[in-house]
């Protein structure tokens, strides 16, 4: 009996040893013997499901589901890395609740988890310290000391800002002023914009008798015809309507990203000029008002030839209003009221975390002004200088074949540069009252047909260049417990001949309100100064 008590206690001691690793094969795992019989460490270890040594906040550059790999930026070191995924990596949105790696999308701020000598993805996380603004239209990333603003909020702009347009990396310059963008950040820093919706190119063909008459695209443009222009428009399908001089049409098309639509207007037959009055009702009656940039007397009915018209009242004590109106009928009253000033909130606010989650801000009616209204240096200009012999557009007209100068006018300004044969491209540039010239070397155009290598390189005077290499990935922590310029928003109620009214469209898509005046026969939308 004693004997199988001692037998039973060695195979429990034997198992014991097993379990717990201490046997002579367990304890030397990881380590082998040199040449003259030292112990020493190999590096191996033995890893178990969702083990890790390093962890990292970062953005999505893209995700590889035939390679299943997923390939980061970390913001702090400004470099790409790639890591693998298998079965047992853990995918969880930003409330811990599981997800699937493919919908983790380009440009999304994740916290990830890794052994970082085999690239092994051990978990990836919606990172709950972001914040998310989604759709958003009213924002300015030309802010002074690399800062950017959405809606009233101020945030800081690295320069290596991950910006991501058709699963493609590019730069903040790339953007225009028409783009609808996400845009993904932590505390007060911007990590990722990505362009939802991009832009297209109009061009009008045969249009002389429009020469000096307005355009209306849609919902998105308003603007003088000038001779050979070129439109940037946000990509979808629209209606054109055109006018001038009581000669009018509508137009259909539809803008796909990054091509132009040639637009013929030969057709249009142009009538004799015809000529309304509209009565003008204005509070406060000490207010002026201009139309057309000419001072009126409102005393009196002022008579306008039909199509659009644009309408400048201010009064001292009172914001300022500039509106649109379509005159289509031989007489109609129309009234306008002036709101007092109120005091304006700082615009350096931050949004809490707590109410960023996909938000949308409203559209800035203040930001919509016309390109003489800029306040203009005083002597200094803009030189293009590359690439050369390209037809040099800034806000949509045209200023000649590259190497071309302009007079430097206050604001953000959208360049655009064209080539028969060739991409059109399109630049957001800033330009500040700073009392110099300024240089820009924009990167050859690409030809048409051309595939996109990837990362593209934008260059002002100083010609910046960026490299996107993999890095040792010792860059990642260890575990350790500018109002931009705008086009106005189209008029929402036209006069037609026989004095009737439209129904205004519906609201744009931020869902901001319009204040309008009240009419009778006549409408109007306004851009608050």
């Amino acid at each position: 009996m004693h004997g199988r008590i001692s037998q039973a206690a060695a195979v429990i001691v034997v198992l014991a040893l097993l379990i717990t690793g201490c046997t002579s094969q367990a304890s030397s795992i990881g380590m082998a013997k040199d040449k003259a019989g030292k112990v020493v460490d190999t590096g191996f270890t033995v890893s178990t499901v969702g083990s890790y040594d390093s962890a990292d906040t970062a953005v999505v550059m893209s995700v590889d589901q035939q390679n299943n790999s997923v390939t980061l930026m970390n913001m702090d070191a400004g470099r790409q890395y790639t890591l693998y995924y298998d079965g047992t990596t853990y995918v969880k949105d930003k409330y811990n609740g599981p997800m699937t790696i493919s919908q983790v999308r380009a440009g999304d701020v994740v916290d990830v988890n890794f052994l970082k000598g085999k690239r092994q993805l051990a978990s990836i996380q919606l990172s709950p310290k972001a914040w998310v603004y989604d759709n958003v239209e009213n924002y300015d990333l030309g802010g002074i000391n690399k800062t950017a603003s959405i809606g009233p909020n101020t945030y800081s702009l690295p320069e290596d800002v991950v910006v991501l347009s058709d699963g493609k990396r590019t730069e903040v310059m790339d953007i225009v002023t028409q783009d609808l963008l996400s845009i993904r950040g932590i505390d007060h820093k911007i990590y990722s914009i990505n362009v939802e919706k991009g832009h297209g190119y109009l061009r009008l063909k045969n249009d002389q008798a429009l020469i000096g008459g307005w355009i209306e695209v849609g919902n998105t443009v308003i603007r003088e015809i000038t001779e050979d222009m070129l439109l940037v428009v946000p990509e979808g399908s629209y209606q054109v309507f055109l006018s001038n001089n009581g000669a009018s049409c509508t137009k259909d098309i539809v803008v796909e990203r990054d091509k132009e639509v040639v637009l013929d207007v030969g057709d249009l037959e142009v009538p004799q000029d015809k000529t309304g009055r509209i009565v003008l009702s204005v509070t406060p009656d000490t207010a002026k008002v201009k139309i057309d940039n000419r001072t009126v007397d409102i005393s009196n009915p002022v008579e306008l030839t039909y199509g659009i018209h644009q309408i400048y009242l201010e009064a001292e004590g009172y914001d300022s209003l500039r509106k649109y109106i379509q005159v289509g009928s031989e007489y109609a009253k129309i009234s306008f009221k002036l709101e007092e000033k109120k005091q304006k909130e700082d615009n350096n606010s931050s949004i809490s975390q707590n109410n960023m989650e996909d938000k949308k801000p409203e559209k800035d009616n203040n930001s919509s002004v016309s390109d003489n209204t800029l306040n203009s240096t005083s002597g200094n200009k803009v030189y293009i200088d590359a690439p050369k012999n390209v037809e040099v557009y800034v806000d949509g007209n045209y200023r000649g074949i590259s190497p071309v100068s302009f007079k430097k006018v206050t604001g953000s300004h959208t360049v655009t540069l064209r080539k028969s044969g060739y991409k059109t491209k399109s630049y957001t540039i800033y330009l500040y009252n700073d009392g110099e010239d300024i240089t820009y070397s924009f990167t050859d155009l690409e030809k048409e047909g051309d595939s996109v290598s990837g990362n593209k390189n934008n260059s002002k005077s100083e010609n910046s260049t960026r490299e996107d290499k993999e890095p040792d990935l010792d860059v990642v922590g260890t575990v350790s417990g500018n109002n931009p310029i705008r086009v106005p928003d189209p008029i929402d109620e036209v006069i037609t001949d026989e004095g009737d009214t439209k129904e205004p469209e519906t609201p744009d898509e931020s869902g901001s309100e319009k204040e309008t005046g009240t009419s009778d026969g006549a409408g109007s939308e306004e851009q608050n100064d």
